[in-house]
Formats: C-alpha cells, sequence, structure tokens
C-alpha cells in the first residue's frame, strides 16, 4: 500500500496502460492507412495481405526475385520467398517478372493468395505480372506496378488498364 514496492506497483501499471494506448492507436493508423488504400486503388476490400515483387541482378547473370509479404499492417518474415530466375537469360526484367508469378501463383503452395499484388516497377513490369497472372489463372488478383519516375522522388502507382498513374505525396 506504501513505500518503494507501491510506487514500482504504480510505474508498472503506468506504463502498461501507456503501451496498451500506444498499441490501439498503431492499430487505428494501420486500420486508416488500408482503408485509404483501397479507396485510392478501388478494391473491394481493404488488403489484409500484401505480396510484393522485385527482380535483381548481378551485372545482367544470376537474376533472383524476392517476395515480400505484409499481413495485418506487419513484415511477416516467415512467408518471405526468393525466386531463382530459370528460364530467362540476360538481364530481362520483364519476363523474369512473369516467371516468377506464374511460380509463385501457378503451384499448389501453403500460402494463402494474397488480396493485393505489389510489383516493383512501371507499366512493362506491370503488363508482364499481369500476363502471368491470366497464364495460370489467376487473373482476378489485384495487381498495381510501384515505381519512380527518373529523377523524381515521389512514387507513381501504376494500375491495370489506366495508361496515366496515380503520384503519391511523399508523406
Amino acid at each position: 500500500e506504501r513505500g518503494a514496492k507501491h510506487q514500482l506497483l504504480l510505474l508498472a501499471e503506468e506504463n502498461a496502460a501507456a503501451a496498451v494506448a500506444d498499441h490501439l492507436r498503431n492499430e487505428e493508423t494501420d486500420r486508416q492507412a488500408t482503408e485509404e488504400l483501397k479507396r485510392l486503388l478501388r478494391l473491394d476490400r481493404a488488403p489484409r495481405r500484401i505480396e510484393g515483387f522485385d527482380i535483381s541482378n548481378t551485372m545482367g547473370n544470376q537474376s533472383v526475385a524476392s517476395m515480400v509479404v505484409w499481413e495485418d499492417g506487419q513484415a511477416k518474415k516467415s512467408d518471405y520467398r526468393k525466386f531463382r530466375i530459370k528460364t530467362v537469360q540476360g538481364a530481362n526484367d520483364f519476363a523474369s517478372m512473369q516467371e516468377v508469378v506464374m511460380r509463385r501463383y501457378g503451384q499448389a503452395e501453403d500460402l494463402p493468395l494474397p488480396d493485393l499484388i505489389l510489383i516493383d516497377g512501371g507499366l512493362g513490369q506491370l503488363a508482364a505480372a499481369l500476363d502471368g497472372l491470366r497464364k495460370v489463372g489467376h487473373a482476378d488478383l489485384p495487381v498495381i506496378g510501384l515505381a519512380k519516375a527518373r529523377g523524381e522522388k515521389e512514387e507513381r502507382i501504376y494500375l491495370p488498364g489506366r495508361k496515366n498513374p496515380i503520384i503519391l505525396n511523399p508523406s
């Protein structure tokens, strides 16, 4: 009821209340962000699971693709994947993107399908990913391309069937 142990208990209660408030604030921020994304991209529902793809190569050789996953506003590293590009010779990001999308979504895998696929690249990479998805019967999955214009800082979102991108404000 009094003394150092009582002060320690009060401090613990105060810290716990602050941690709960931070957690609830972060959840609300995440919810608002996904709702804004749903509105901006004209999705049927807010994306709970997002899978993002990027192609890399070393001096035009040894191409690999990385897949990162966000689920409920958090990185889900256990679902990350790395794909060695097998069918493409040289640095061909378009063909590599098509291959990796077909491999990820054309095989029965233990991973759930995403609510949104994010492709690192502009219209060319987006078109290649869409073609790959069509070939494996998943043309219905929402896909966007994300890229910066040369010399610019603002990200641009490319949507299927739309020539002009949505320009994202850095904030």
